[in-house]
């Protein structure tokens, strides 16, 4: 009976590029999120059930390879990775942003292997920036009906090899791997790394935080693709260097922060610089919120975020976020 335990890692392989659980252990899930719709009587209640709609899902936390950033955020979220613009287009419907389906395989050591038919990640990870956390936070990637398949038939949403499936490719390196320190400069606001004076430092991480919302849109409550609505990226982190005085300053309420004022009109791009010369670039940003701290084991500098604004240029949205090679 041994030989039908299933267990062991997983790899994600989306074109070219293959992700890796991140972490001892490290789990990758895939569900099928099958949707019922009960039906029911007067006389005798829940009566039966019919099937509804249907999406696969795929959750994992990739390894921390930069390599992986232009699969994680494609052009059309407005982020640039390396030579690759990005250009914002909200509207973009992820599953056919190729014009053709995109699977997603997962497979496994022991030979096992399901195939995603028509994949799109639409949770989009977090960045970690510190010397003692993963890179990335974790991610979904969900796939809808294939193009031209219909709702049971083979191959609509994914296939599934139990053993002795070949491994798809996409090898695993550490030659892009990338964890240590990293630091900020904002402006040449005083105290925030711009003006000729040291760098922000992290008490414990820069956490980069993805605003991306989705919408699905069902037909007979199957759903047939999804859209891009909206975006918008913040930054946080405890700092360390900049004075409390000089926090409260740059916040601005005391000063040049009056009710209904806009944030980011314009603002500085916040820099962060990390091992590897690698560089991450919230582009027109302001400093929003501050606390202080006292006790405790923390230093006295509670979190602090840096939101933006976007620019545009002759009516054309300017990138969001932009990623070194």
């Amino acid at each position: 009976m041994g030989e039908n335990i299933y267990a062991g890692p997983a790899k994600v392989v989306i074109g070219a590029v293959a992700l890796f659980p991140e972490g001892e252990n490290g789990a990758t899930r895939y569900d099928i999120k099958q949707e019922k719709v009960d039906r029911s009587s007067g006389f005798f209640g829940k009566v039966t059930s019919i099937q509804a709609g249907n999406v696969d899902l795929i959750s994992t936390t990739p390894f921390d390879n930069w390599g992986s950033l232009g699969t994680l955020y494609p052009p059309f979220l407005g982020v640039s990775v390396g030579a690759t613009a990005g250009a914002l287009v909200i509207g973009t419907r992820p599953h056919g942003a190729l014009n053709a389906d995109v699977p997603a395989k997962l497979w496994s050591p022991d030979g096992r292997l399901i195939t995603m038919a028509r994949s799109a990640i639409t949770k989009h990870p977090e960045i970690h920036l510190a010397v003692d956390k993963p890179l990335f936070g974790p991610i979904e990637i969900t796939g809808i009906l294939a193009s031209g398949k219909k709702m049971g038939t083979a191959g609509a949403f994914h296939t599934m090899t139990a053993s002795g499936a070949a491994d798809p490719g996409g090898q695993f390196t550490l030659v892009d791997f990338q964890a240590g320190a990293w630091t900020g400069a904002w402006g040449t606001i005083a105290g925030f790394g711009g003006d000729g004076g040291d760098p922000i430092e992290a008490e414990d991480e820069w956490v980069i935080v993805p605003d991306i919302k989705y919408s699905p849109l069902p037909v007979q409550k199957l759903v047939r693709a999804y859209k891009l609505d909206s975006i918008s990226f913040m930054a946080k982190v405890r700092p360390y260097g900049p004075t409390q005085p000089q926090i409260d300053s740059a916040i601005g309420l005391s000063s040049s922060r009056t009710l209904g004022s806009r944030f980011a009109n314009p603002g500085y791009d916040l820099i962060l610089t990390g091992p590897n010369a690698k560089t991450i670039t919230l582009k027109n940003a302001d400093v929003f919120g501050a606390g202080y701290e006292f006790g405790g084991t923390k230093l006295g500098n509670g979190e602090i975020g840096f939101v933006q604004s976007q620019l545009f240029t002759a009516g054309a949205p300017g990138p969001l976020l932009v990623f070194s090679a």
